[in-house]
């Protein structure tokens, strides 16, 4: 007698025609975490790569650790987002078009424009819509947005 069992074919678990993929429901959780973890992640190190700059400028290490830790805070948010492409690809390829390589393409065309629509943005300080600037303007936007892109397309392809 063969160890190997193979149903009838047509044959079904009870239930199996109630379960879903759940592919839309993952997908759409997962942008939506990934669209709001994203700018947080960017604000922190934004916030955090302008303080550092101002103590470096000034010359006090008071509060080193405090922008230190800001950075390694949005860092470990993005590596969150870069990481969540495990469940969801889709939501970070669209958190890196929204948040990263359209903010870098637009200051790479017409700077003007990048610069008024942070300045506006009515959510943000005027201390970090400085930051987020600066970041935007120094391609840090371009190069994270890219990256979270090329997180999706991995582990899309990785589960082919």
């Amino acid at each position: 007698m063969s160890s190997n069992y193979q149903p009838p074919a047509g044959w079904a678990p009870p239930g199996a025609q109630f379960r879903t993929s759940g592919n839309f429901s993952r997908t759409a959780l997962g942008t939506l975490i990934s669209l709001v973890v994203t700018p947080i992640g960017i604000g922190l190190a934004a916030k955090g790569a302008l303080d550092t700059r101002q103590w470096v400028i000034v010359g006090s290490a008071g509060d080193r650790w405090g922008s230190n830790g800001q950075i390694i805070g949005g860092a470990l948010l993005l590596f969150l987002v870069a990481l969540s492409a495990a469940y969801s690809p889709a939501g970070t390829v669209i958190a890196g078009l929204v948040w990263g390589l359209l903010p870098g393409v637009m200051q790479i065309v017409s700077p003007e424009d990048t610069w008024r629509l942070i300045d506006e943005s009515s959510v943000l300080s005027p201390e970090l819509r400085l930051a987020v600037h600066n970041w935007v303007l120094g391609g840090f936007a371009l190069v994270i947005g890219l990256m979270l892109i090329a997180a999706g397309i991995a582990a899309t392809l990785r589960r082919r």
